[in-house]
């Protein structure tokens, strides 16, 4: 597959996923440290602002630019996937907060490594669609890994609301305080919506890897 002449475009997007691995990052640190959370959030908040920009930059891009490197429609999902990961991982955080909890639980810390290593995996994938390696095994590998780190997401999310509605687990509640499950009920679906758009990029992975070789 030729490329054109490389564009801003794909730095920015580069810069995007960047945004993601870091974002993911801080939300895996705030949980595996929660004096972390108030700085978390507000370190999530200011990296959300970031993304939101680049999201409309590319968008401008998209616009004003003839030739471009991929299909304005593929660069258009992929940018707003890109922004969907960060929104839902501040989202998480700012539930967090809203609800005044207290101290985290080996559930939040498994799902913040699923997404961490997720966002890692993203960053790679878009590194190598700018320099065209969507031909290469470890692009397609990334889409893999994605759509595995996404099944595990899937068991954990089970396994967690199995513990919240049936056994009333003392990681999340104190006896019978429904109010506290709902609140972590909510919590962990954000977190699994969050590998589930993670897995989307993948699947555009797998798209652009037929579309373009």
């Amino acid at each position: 597959m030729f490329f054109p002449h490389k564009l801003k475009i794909f730095d920015e997007l580069c810069k995007q996923s960047s945004i993601v691995k870091e974002a993911a990052q801080v939300f895996h640190d705030m949980t595996h440290d929660w004096e972390h959370l108030k700085n978390g959030y507000s370190a999530l908040q200011t990296l959300e602002g970031q993304a939101d920009e680049l999201v409309h930059r590319i968008t401008d891009d998209i616009e004003k630019t003839f030739i471009l490197p991929l299909d304005k429609e593929d660069i258009a999902e992929l940018t707003e996937s890109l922004d969907d990961v960060v929104d839902n991982l501040e989202e998480a955080v700012s539930r967090l907060n809203i609800y005044k909890i207290s101290k985290g639980n080996d559930a939040l810390g498994d799902f913040s490594e699923l997404i961490k290593q997720a966002a890692v995996q993203i960053n790679e994938g878009i590194l190598m669609i700018k320099e065209r390696k969507i031909a290469s095994e470890d692009f397609a590998s990334c889409g893999k890994m994605l759509r595995d780190l996404e099944s595990q997401g899937d068991k954990l999310h089970r396994e967690i609301l199995e513990k919240l509605i049936t056994e009333h687990c003392s990681s999340f509640v104190n006896g019978n305080d429904y109010l506290s499950i709902l609140k972590w009920k909510e919590i962990f679906q954000i977190l699994e919506d969050t590998l589930d758009k993670c897995d989307n990029i993948g699947k555009l992975f797998a798209r652009l890897r037929i579309k373009y070789i």
